[in-house]
C-alpha cells in the first residue's frame, strides 16, 4: 500500500546492535556465543566463507563466490571480515569489493553478508557491517553500497534503522531468474541499493539510537514475513512484489528517497518511509 502522509507516523523504537536478539531463539540451550570480528586472510578462512554460502543461501557450487575471488579481493583493495568463535569457527562474514562510481569516485560494494541461520537474530550481522564501516573510515572511502530484497522486512530494519542507510535506486530482477538458491525461487530478484555514507550524521545518529527524519512524504507497505507469504500463497507473494516494485519506482522517480522504516509492533505489515531528497549525506562528507 502506498500512502501520502496525511497522518502522523509513530516512531518505531531503536535498539543498539547488541540488542538485536530474538529471545525465542537465543535460549540457555542455544546461547549467543562469544565471538571476535577480524579480517579473513587465509585460504582456510575463505573456504569457511564458501561453506557458509552453501548453508545460508542453499546455493549449488555454480552460484558460490569461489576461493579465488576472495583471494583477489584481498589483494585488490577489498575486504572480508569474519565473526569467529573461541574455537576459530566462522559464524558469519561480510565481503566487499573495491569499486568506482560513474564519476570514478571510490566506494566499497558489499557483495555478501552471511550469518549462520541459528544466529541470524544475534546481532552478528550488524557488528560485521560496523567492521566494514571502520575499514572505510580508516581508508578514507566515504561510501559503502549493497543490495537487498525490498520484501525482506528484517533486512530493511537492519539496513535503514540500525545502520542508517538510505535508498535511492531500485533494480528490477537484478540477478535474473537463474539463481539456484531456494530462497530466490518463485519471484524475480528485485533489489534496492543501500547507500551507507559512513561519515554522515545519519549513520552516527543510528549508532546513538537517534532518529531525526521528520514527517515522511509517503510510505510503502511490505509484508512482515514474505517467506511465510510465499509458503502459503506464491501468487500473493508475486502480487506483493509487483505492487512494491511499482510504488518504489514511482516515489524514487518523483525525487523522494527512502530514509526510514517501521515495523508494526502488533505484527502487521511493515512500512518504508520516504522523504524529500536533499542529498544531505553526500553534502556532509564535503564539510
Amino acid at each position: 500500500m502506498l500512502a501520502r502522509s496525511s497522518t502522523k507516523f509513530p516512531k518505531a523504537g531503536m535498539n543498539d546492535l547488541k540488542s538485536d536478539v530474538n529471545p525465542e531463539t537465543m535460549t540457555p540451550e542455544n546461547p549467543i556465543p562469544d565471538y571476535t570480528i577480524r579480517a579473513c586472510t587465509t585460504l582456510e578462512e575463505f573456504a569457511a566463507c564458501m561453506n557458509l554460502q552453501r548453508e545460508v543461501w542453499q546455493f549449488v557450487d555454480l552460484d558460490i563466490t569461489p576461493l579465488r575471488s576472495f583471494i583477489i579481493t584481498l589483494h585488490s583493495g577489498g575486504m572480508t571480515y569474519g565473526a569467529f568463535n573461541g574455537d576459530g569457527r566462522l559464524l558469519g562474514f561480510a565481503h566487499a569489493l573495491a569499486a568506482f562510481d560513474e564519476r570514478l569516485k571510490p566506494y566499497y560494494y558489499s557483495h555478501m553478508l552471511a550469518v549462520e541461520p541459528a544466529l541470524q537474530s544475534a546481532g552478528i550481522g550488524g557488528k560485521l557491517k560496523l567492521a566494514q564501516r571502520d575499514h572505510a573510515l580508516r581508508t578514507g572511502v566515504p561510501l559503502i553500497k549493497w543490495t537487498f530484497d525490498p520484501l525482506q522486512s528484517r533486512n530493511a530494519y537492519l539496513n535503514i534503522i540500525k545502520l542508517g542507510g538510505v535508498i535511492r535506486q531500485y533494480k528490477i530482477n537484478y540477478y535474473g531468474n537463474a539463481s539456484t538458491s531456494a530462497l530466490h525461487k518463485g519471484l524475480d530478484t528485485d533489489r534496492v541499493f543501500v547507500e551507507w555514507w559512513v561519515k554522515s550524521r545519519r549513520v552516527a545518529d543510528a549508532q546513538g539510537n537517534i532518529r531525526q527524519e521528520g514527517k515522511p512524504e509517503a510510505s510503502i507497505e511490505v509484508p512482515r514475513d514474505i517467506e511465510a507469504v510465499k509458503k502459503q500463497d506464491l501468487a500473493e507473494a508475486v502480487r506483493w512484489q509487483m505492487q512494491v516494485r511499482s510504488q518504489f519506482q514511482r516515489l524514487l522517480g518523483e525525487g523522494l528517497y527512502c530514509a526510514g522504516f517501521e515495523a508494526d509492533p502488533n505484527g502487521g505489515n511493515s512500512r518504508y518511509l520516504f522523504f524529500k531528497d536533499e542529498h544531505r549525506e553526500e553534502a556532509e562528507i564535503q564539510l
